[in-house]
């Protein structure tokens, strides 16, 4: 038993080291987010994005596509449907605004109590999909995928460098200098 749950521990620390280095990704290049609809681009949900894209790199099978196409479905919906209800608690809290006994202490103790149930919810599924794609995954994918994310994310900081500095580019060429001019 005491060995089954040290298989498990470990597992978690490396899926969860996965979702760590692949949490930059989110504006990798290339990848416009009009061209994603509907897609999370932050934290976990990004693992799933980055092993969609480099399936082929990974060299699934046929089953493991399957298995990889009905994860991929089910996090996509569950984000999907997130948004819907977010939507119906800020149409409430609308109409708290428009009502003649406005309370904002109450809309902030709502809003907190939201985030925390919401955050909660998410990392469970979230959690748990991630078991399910290391189910899909053999242990070889599994660290070519890290590998991969490694790669991408050198690329991202790499990138990161050459655009520092871009907020003062106007004032350099004669121009309003943007933002930097309200600070």
């Amino acid at each position: 038993m005491a060995n089954r749950e040290d298989k498990m521990k470990r597992t978690i620390i490396a899926v969860l080291g996965i979702v760590m280095v692949t949490g930059t990704l989110m504006a990798a290049p290339g990848r416009a987010r009009e061209n994603r609809p509907n897609v999370r681009q932050n934290g976990p949900a990004m693992l799933f994005h980055l092993v969609a894209s480099v399936r082929t790199e990974l060299g699934l099978n046929e089953s493991q596509n399957q298995k990889l196409d009905q994860v991929l479905t089910e996090v996509k919906s569950y984000w999907q449907n997130q948004v819907k209800g977010l939507r119906g608690e800020k149409d409430k809290m609308m109409d708290e605004f428009v009502s003649d006994n406005f309370n904002a202490e109450a809309i902030r103790v709502e809003r907190e109590k939201l985030r925390d149930e919401m955050r909660v919810a998410a990392e469970k599924f979230m959690t748990g999909k991630i078991q399910a794609l290391h189910d899909v995954l053999t242990k070889e994918q599994r660290q070519k995928l890290l590998d991969i994310a490694k790669e991408k994310r050198e690329q991202f900081m790499n990138m990161k460098d050459h655009r520092s500095g871009r907020m003062d580019r106007g004032m350099r060429k004669g121009g309003s200098g943007g933002m930097q001019q309200n600070w």
